[in-house]
């Protein structure tokens, strides 16, 4: 998940001489791979540690990352707003964390739907600490989209569990992420962020299953856990190349594409049937989302 899903740069309109047929596909690759990467972490939770699993995301990100820096050399500014980019790294690996436990316990639509709280959350810290006051409309909108993720869950989530825990602990973070972001969007590096964040997960990872690895039954299990980091590190790298080609405001209404995905996955791979109900109220959180987005830009 997002990201979970990208960085908060000032929006503008799409260049006219970028391909815009690139920019879709690149956006809209990386969202996919997103799903990719948590439907293939809710299976490897049911054959191994799910701590073994979260460290496989980290690790092989992180070695995927090094032999991206070693080869393309990009510019990347390690020492700019360390102190906030350790911030935004501890919240993402928490993020990942719960993440990653909330898809041995929910339904993978059900956990997306849930996320994109994270939006509505934004715009609620960003309107009292930054002062970056929503419309009227914007209001109206949000809570629309709020309307759709009630609707959507309706009786599938279990509302008085302590699990639900996990399926919300990861928006929160993930908007707290995104805040800080927009703090720092004129210095942001998005390559910084992720090489921050996937080192510190695999260092908290790695220590961790010194202690409690547990030995894989298959080895086929070693190569999903390469693909899972290698998918984290995909999916970021074409959301941050979407953007440089456009502009976040353009690309972040790609995001709503995971709620497509996620529905036609659980479907094919985890066999959930379809549920009326729950793709009226995903339709309704994709087209309030893509509205609150359009026109809380639009202010800037």
């Amino acid at each position: 998940m997002a990201s979970r899903r990208c960085d908060v740069i000032k929006p503008h309109s799409v260049p006219k001489q970028t391909p815009l047929f690139n920019v879709i596909l690149l956006a809209a690759g990386g969202f996919f791979m997103f799903v990719c990467m948590d439907s293939t972490a809710k299976f490897l939770g049911t054959v191994m540690p799910v701590t073994q699993a979260i460290w496989g995301r980290f690790f092989f990100h992180l070695l995927s990352l090094i032999v991206f820096f070693l080869v393309i050399k990009p510019k990347v500014n390690l020492k700019k707003n360390f102190k906030v980019q350790i911030i935004r790294s501890i919240l993402m690996v928490t993020a990942t964390t719960f993440m990653f436990y909330s898809l041995q316990k929910f339904d993978l639509v059900d956990i997306y739907v849930v996320f994109f709280t994270a939006p509505l959350i934004v715009s609620l810290l960003s309107a009292y600490f930054l002062k970056d006051i929503l419309t009227i409309k914007g209001i109206i909108l949000m809570l629309l989209s709020f309307g759709s993720i009630i609707y959507s869950l309706g009786p599938s989530m279990k509302i008085f569990s302590l699990d639900l825990i996990f399926p919300i602990i990861p928006p929160i973070c993930w908007a707290l992420y995104q805040f800080f972001t927009k703090v720092i969007s004129n210095d942001n590096d998005p390559f910084a962020a992720i090489f921050y964040t996937s080192i510190l997960g695999a260092i908290i990872f790695s220590i961790f299953i010194i202690f409690n690895w547990e030995p894989l039954e298959k080895n086929i299990y070693w190569l999903y856990l390469i693909l899972l980091g290698l998918a984290g590190f995909i999916s970021h790298s074409l959301i941050i190349y979407a953007i440089q080609l456009s502009n976040l405001s353009f690309v972040t209404n790609f995001q709503y594409s995971q709620l497509v995905w996620s529905t036609i996955v659980n479907f094919l791979i985890f066999g959930v049937p379809f549920d009326f109900n729950k793709i009226v109220g995903v339709i309704g959180i994709i087209i309030f989302g893509i509205m609150f987005i359009r026109t809380e830009g639009s202010k800037k």
